[in-house]
């Protein structure tokens, strides 16, 4: 009985790296439907290893819906690095025209995905490693996009990038293809909500310039109403003067008349002197 334990035990040590090696090698990003052109052979699947020891993917299969396509190294290495990414193509010279500078693994298997989706699995032997069903409605529709996995990535010292954070961990979404690199949603922050449309300094400043024109203009009407009362004594005393002349002058005028009125009035001709004698 206790031997059996043993076999049993010592079972699990030697299967429990290989299979925490397998459920960390994923699928992490789908090219299943190219904006502009043909898709035939075209299409691309990214893997990655998401673990901190390397895999032989040698003896490993892709499977499209029931069909099983073996993976012929065509550019890297066939024993994938902790952390790294490969790249399951359907023809290499079409990828590498789209493609010109992607230098990372590559692996060719012939195969044709569906528009509409179906199940994508990586396989070592019949041991399941990974497995998706994709589907148009998650996005990449023949709009440039790819379908990506969000996961936070993580290095020899624990390091994990943002996608978790926010989230989205674990998440499928459509964004830009990132072939061979990480799969990161760029989030933008939100808009800040603006409370006054001029900041509180240029504000104090506005307002004490705003308060020194208030004073110029005081300044400016003060001056105005002085002025205003120079002119109008001014004009004041001009008509008090023309007044007083033509008072002077009718009074002079009428005093003349006066006198010369009374001087006539006093004069009284003599009898005779109304009468001029003419000589013979």
């Amino acid at each position: 009985m206790s031997r059996k334990i043993s076999i049993f035990l010592s079972l699990i040590v030697l299967l429990a790296p290989s299979y925490y090696i397998f459920a960390s090698l994923e699928i992490s990003e789908i090219m299943y439907d190219l904006k502009t052109g043909s898709d035939d052979g075209r299409e691309w699947v990214e893997i990655f290893n998401n673990s901190n020891n390397s895999v032989d993917l040698s003896s490993f299969r892709f499977f499209e819906g029931d069909v099983n396509h073996k993976l012929v190294l065509a550019q890297g290495n066939a024993n994938l690095e902790a952390w790294s990414y490969a790249l399951i193509v359907s023809n290499v010279e079409k990828f590498k025209t789209d493609w010109p500078n992607f230098f990372g693994t590559i692996f060719d298997s012939t195969f044709s995905l569906s528009n509409s989706g179906e199940v994508l699995t990586i396989k070592d032997d019949d041991l399941l490693v990974n497995q998706y069903f994709y589907k148009s409605s998650s996005g990449g529709a023949g709009d440039g996009n790819s379908l990506q996995k969000i996961n936070p990535v993580r290095g020899s010292e624990g390091s994990q990038d943002a996608s978790a954070s926010n989230g989205i961990n674990g998440a499928w979404v459509s964004a830009t293809p990132t072939p061979g690199t990480e799969n990161k949603v760029v989030v933008l922050p939100s808009k800040p909500r603006l409370l006054s449309s001029v900041p509180t300094s240029k504000s104090n400043k506005i307002s004490a310039e705003d308060k020194i024109v208030r004073q110029d203009l005081t300044t400016v009407r003060q001056d105005l109403t002085t002025t205003n009362f120079i002119q109008n004594a001014g004009n004041e005393e001009n008509n008090n003067s023309y007044l007083f002349a033509v008072i002077l002058i009718l009074f002079l005028g009428a005093s003349a008349g006066t006198v010369y009125f009374i001087r006539r009035k006093q004069i009284t001709p003599k009898p005779g002197d109304d009468f001029e004698l003419l000589d013979e």
